[in-house]
């Protein structure tokens, strides 16, 4: 796993955790305060609905046996009003009836305990995929890139890209962090006919002004990098 990217994405979203065992709470609150923008840790269900309502958390991890009101009981309550907040219960349970509610619920996922870092990373890189979707990518510092649109959206405010600026963009979406050379954007995006390097530079700073420029880093003489950034 690119850990490192990881780490980006993740910073860009907030975290509600709710979890009683004082312990466990301090040790998964500290392994995600390292990754996600604002974590809000609490020890019960009623003290982590009013941080729902508050805060509005994109993602939501509970413990299953929560005092008084369970993790399912919870999740259901988000359920009723929200179906968009992602949601991952942690339990030792993996009986049939727990994964049924569990797709009622539409869980991104259920940790069986005990949970890994692996565990979490991949169950993190599941929520952010479903938060941003199959058409959406999430590019760093608020902006995020529509595919079916073409658009470059930021604070609701959305500039539709042209369609060699999509093209060359999303070519660099697919490669990212990869040196892309001069001449393997000509091949890919200018297939019919050749095309100057001042025509490529040209593309790519109508794209940076649309979008963060520090996405773009200069390769002198061979080409470009492209990274999210957080």
């Amino acid at each position: 796993m690119n850990y490192q990217a990881f780490a980006k994405k993740m910073n860009a979203y907030t975290v509600l955790y709710v979890e009683d065992d004082p312990h466990v709470r301090q040790h998964i609150s500290e392994f995600l305060n390292r990754y996600c923008k604002k974590v809000y840790a609490c020890d019960s269900s009623e003290e982590g609905l009013e941080i729902y309502k508050e805060h509005k958390p994109q993602i939501v991890l509970l413990d299953i046996n929560l005092p008084k009101m369970n993790g399912i009981e919870f999740a259901t309550l988000i359920r009723k009003q929200d179906k968009k907040t992602r949601i991952l219960i942690s339990t030792a349970y993996t009986n049939q009836e727990f994964m049924v509610q569990a797709i009622e619920l539409e869980l991104t996922r259920y940790l069986v305990k005990p949970v890994t870092n692996e565990d979490f990373f991949m169950a993190f890189t599941k929520c952010i995929k479903e938060i941003e979707g199959a058409d959406t990518v999430y590019l760093g510092e608020g902006y995020n890139y529509n595919k079916k649109t073409t658009s470059i959206i930021k604070d609701n405010k959305s500039t539709i890209l042209r369609k060699k600026e999509s093209e060359i963009l999303e070519f660099f979406i697919q490669r990212e962090g990869e040196v892309v050379r001069y001449d393997m954007l000509e091949d890919a995006i200018w297939s019919n006919g050749p095309m100057t390097r001042d025509a490529i530079r040209s593309q790519i700073r109508n794209i940076r002004q649309k979008i963060s420029s520090n996405c773009f880093q200069n390769i002198t003489g061979v080409g470009y990098r492209f990274e999210v950034i957080s």
